[in-house]
């Protein structure tokens, strides 16, 4: 075998890291042989989902200064000096600066210089990704040859070993990586009958519309001006949905985060939010622990989880946890901890704390937000979502560290070593793994992963201008009626039923991946062939194909597929966590699974001489946003 064939499917941020580990090794181990990588996406190398050409209105979630596609030089060390510059680094050396509300090319007497405490457009992150490609493919070592194949993947096929490409075209491997990040859910039956509904009733109503999907969010463009629009889903998604359909129309905000006002341009529709709770996301308190600082975990470490795993199967024979009891309880701790740090503006002795009776009652309001759900009427709840969307905006202005709030939600960002040592590899029950995968992580992404606390002021500022309001309230669903022509959203309120008609409904919501329900054949070919196997836990499965600790894809009967691995993604489901972007200076899931695979694939496939035993690398415990 003079030259190995890997083709990697999917060309996104997942493969940017596997490409720089695969570089580093052939240029690290001279006995490796020549590799040519066959890399196929449809897309632009390197950015995924972050394509250049979307809207430069939409904002990425993470901070830039706090965003890297390179890992430091010395992969053991992730301190050491990093083998390429961070997002911010890139937009500053490429001319980037802050121009008002948005972010442009401009000279160094325009705007204001981009700092460590901005939020970019996510067509700046898919520049900054393509150029990362560009620079790792640049800096590879001679033996290591890429080939881009810009088109899908449509089946794997083996005796012979080949990826079959949309056109016919058919790819020799030698080892396959499928790392295609999120997938498109075919139509459910749902879907269709709202689609229905559409055409027949267009005829009566030129404004009905039904968008199951927003992304690309060009698709917006067929909502008319006036329309009444529903807005399914409250998460980040639905915060793009209201800037395409607001200054995306040519409005304008006016002042700042304390301060905002909304001048409409008279193109917009009136929008209407609901969800399953029907309650928005908390802001991100300002950032004031600087680039690479955080919580440390205290009570929910991977040694305090392994521990009570060991208790665990003395007391009854399995390993499994109960997340509520188990792992809740060393969470809410460390948020308590979290919590009064803030409040005494000091460190505290962690082996002699104990949360107080307030201290717990306040964890408590966080986790579970009755008060704001218990409303007599949907006036009553919009009066109470609008006033706590207040109150949580001021604290997030006083930042991560000054506010006790901020602070207690913010630990839970970096517990994500415990939490995934107890998740990961159906480490929980399985009834414990649906609560999490239902109802955890929506709980989480709403009080600590939420938007920039800009997004926060500006959907205040459009309720005050009468662009948006509520729909309904918990528990409020969208009805077909069979006459009038247009969507009704329906609320079980205490005092009564609340029944709000629209033009448009707009299903505002990222789904996980689930092969059987991909629009793209190749897992579901996989799984058909024999080459791959949907996770389960039990009798649960939530999300993703199945792999091992080492991120081979687990076959049909149990066994490990000896040539093809797995990562990112399309692995959510036995892993936790794994759409973050790898952090300067902070050690990375991501970055480390990078160095996993490439290390065993190369073992696999290259098994003499062994590589050497000092480069070989544990899965990281530790994924950042």
């Amino acid at each position: 075998m003079n030259r190995l064939a890997i083709a990697i499917v999917g060309a996104g941020p997942r493969s940017l890291n596997l490409i720089e580990r695969l570089s580093f090794r052939l240029k690290q181990e001279p006995n490796l042989p020549a590799i040519t990588v066959h890399l196929i996406d449809p897309g632009l190398a390197g950015a995924g989902v972050h394509s250049p050409d979307q809207s430069r209105l939409l904002l990425t979630n993470t901070l830039a200064s706090q965003v890297t596609s390179f890992s430091g030089i010395d992969p053991k060390n992730p301190k050491s000096a990093p083998s390429g510059p961070s997002f911010t680094e890139w937009a500053k050396a490429a001319g980037y600066r802050r121009l008002g509300s948005r972010y442009d090319k401009a000279g160094p007497d325009e705007g204001e210089p981009i700092g460590d405490l901005d939020y970019l457009p996510r067509a700046m992150l898919g520049e900054y990704l393509h150029f990362s490609f560009q620079r790792i493919v640049m800096e590879a070592p001679a033996c290591l040859k890429i080939i881009e194949h810009r088109q899908l993947a449509v089946d794997v096929t083996t005796q012979p070993d080949e990826v079959v490409l949309e056109d016919g075209t058919r790819l020799p491997f030698d080892g396959l990586i499928i790392a295609t990040g999120h997938c498109e859910t075919a139509a459910s039956p749902e879907d269709l009958r709202r689609q229905t509904f559409v055409e027949a009733g267009r005829a009566g109503n030129a404004k009905l519309a039904y968008i199951p999907s927003v992304y690309p969010t060009s698709k917006l463009s067929q909502i008319e001006p006036g329309a009444v629009v529903a807005l399914q889903g409250l998460g980040l998604t639905a915060y793009d949905v209201m800037t395409e359909l607001t200054v995306g129309r040519g409005g304008v905000f006016e002042g700042d985060a304390r301060n905002l006002r909304y001048r409409p341009s008279g193109r917009e529709p009136k929008v209407l939010l609901f969800s399953r709770q029907s309650l928005p996301y908390d802001a991100r308190g300002v950032n004031q622990k600087g680039v690479d600082g955080g919580h440390v975990a205290r009570f929910l470490t991977a040694e305090a989880v392994e521990a009570i795993r060991q208790r665990r199967e003395r007391e009854t024979g399995d390993r499994r946890l109960d997340f509520i009891q188990d792992i809740m309880p060393l969470l809410r701790k460390d948020m308590a901890f979290g919590y009064r740090c803030s409040k005494l503006q000091r460190e505290i002795d962690p082996g002699s704390f104990e949360p107080t009776v307030e201290e717990n009652a306040i964890i408590d309001r966080i986790f579970d937000p009755r008060h704001l759900l218990d409303a007599e009427d949907l006036e009553s709840f919009r009066d109470r979502v609008v006033a706590h969307l207040r109150s949580d905006l001021a604290e997030a202005l006083k930042g991560n560290v000054s506010s006790p709030f901020k602070a207690a939600t913010d630990t839970i960002r970096d517990l994500r070593a415990g939490l995934s040592t107890a998740i990961e590899f159906s480490g929980l029950l399985p009834q414990s793994h649906r609560y999490v995968a239902e109802t955890f992580i929506a709980l989480t992404n709403r009080i600590t992963f939420g938007p920039p606390l800009i997004r926060n002021a500006e959907l205040l500022a459009l309720i005050d201008a009468g662009i948006v309001d509520w729909a309904g309230g918990p528990g409020a669903r969208a009805e077909l009626p069979q006459q009038g022509g247009r969507f009704v959203i329906d609320t079980p309120f205490v005092a009564d039923s609340a029944r709000v008609q629209a033009d448009a409904l707009v299903i505002a919501r990222v789904t996980g991946h689930r092969p059987a329900q991909d629009v793209r054949s190749l897992s579901r070919r996989m799984i058909a062939n024999g080459l791959a196997r949907a996770f389960r836990n039990g009798d649960y499965e939530p999300y993703g194909l199945d792999v091992d600790r080492r991120l081979r894809l687990i076959q049909p009967d149990g066994s490990l597929n000896p040539r093809a691995w797995a990562v990112g993604y399309v692995v959510e489901g036995p892993r936790f966590h794994t759409h973050a972007l790898p952090r300067p200076g902070r050690a990375s899931t991501q970055l480390n699974d990078a160095m996993l695979l490439i290390d065993d694939l190369l073992a696999t496939l290259w098994p003499k001489p062994r590589l050497s035993p000092e480069t070989q690398h544990a899965p990281a415990l530790e994924s950042l946003t």
